[in-house]
């Protein structure tokens, strides 16, 4: 088996066993592993440095390359970042466990991904931070559709392929905008503000690290959330656990 070290984000957590644990992260090189980890809740467990193991940390791990199953041993997770301002606050730390979740939901094991492991964590270092963990959360949804390939289609009508005019509403089943001519063909449809339109192409375009300070309107703010809320649900067909912790808190 191929001994391989590189950066990894814990993304779920879960027993095995009386002393071993296992952890799927997502790595820079890698895409997203299924790791075992032998002796951590054990008489060794102080040597793992305990931080390491925790949901959202971000690490370096040594592991070796399973040959016939999809998990590989994990024998070295040295802690880079914890992120102890997510984890003092219940809103931010709703926030980053569903972006984790999400992109959990998203990928398969071993298809490496760098632009989506740095997409999660410049957003974990902004939650981080001072910016609202909301906005955050919805800056990572529009990064993470983009680089899958998922982007709603906001210029042309996503039936016909015309240029989208006044008249256009948002299909959640058709995948974007579509124009007055097509509307029949999804009376769900619903309409979307410009500036709502304007901000998602924004956040498209925009290079992750100008996107710090921006700001958003509160009635994009709020239709925006619904629009990749109903977007998601419709086109990921699972449905994420966190969500319902965020609406509790919410409340």
């Amino acid at each position: 088996m191929a001994i391989q070290k590189t950066a990894a984000i814990v993304l779920r957590r879960q027993d095995v066993r009386e002393t071993s644990l296992a952890l799927t992260f997502f790595t820079r090189d890698f895409g997203k592993i299924k790791g075992l980890l032998r002796g951590v809740r054990g008489s060794r467990a102080e040597s793992w440095g305990l931080g390491a193991l925790e949901i959202l940390s971000c690490d370096d791990i040594v592991f070796y390359e399973p040959k016939k199953s999809d998990v590989s041993t994990v024998s070295q997770c040295d802690l880079k970042e914890f992120f102890g301002h997510i984890r003092g606050s219940l809103d931010r730390l709703a926030y980053a466990a569903y972006i984790a979740e999400l992109l959990d939901s998203v990928t398969v094991l071993y298809d490496p991904n760098k632009d989506a492991f740095d997409l999660l964590l410049y957003s974990l270092r902004l939650m981080d931070g001072q910016s609202s963990p909301k906005r955050v959360a919805r800056i990572f949804e529009i990064k993470l559709l983009h680089l899958l390939g998922l982007m709603p289609t906001l210029e042309f009508c996503a039936t016909c392929g015309s240029k989208i005019g006044e008249s256009a509403k948002f299909s959640v089943r058709h995948g974007g905008l579509i124009c007055k001519n097509c509307l029949n063909s999804d009376p769900s449809a619903r309409p979307m503000m410009a500036g709502t339109i304007k901000f998602i192409e924004y956040i498209r375009k925009s290079p992750f690290e100008k996107l710090e300070r921006v700001k958003v309107a509160e009635a994009v703010g709020k239709e925006l959330e619904i629009a990749l809320r109903n977007f998601l649900d419709y086109h990921i067909e699972r449905r994420l656990k966190t969500l319902d912790f965020l609406k509790e808190i919410e409340k």
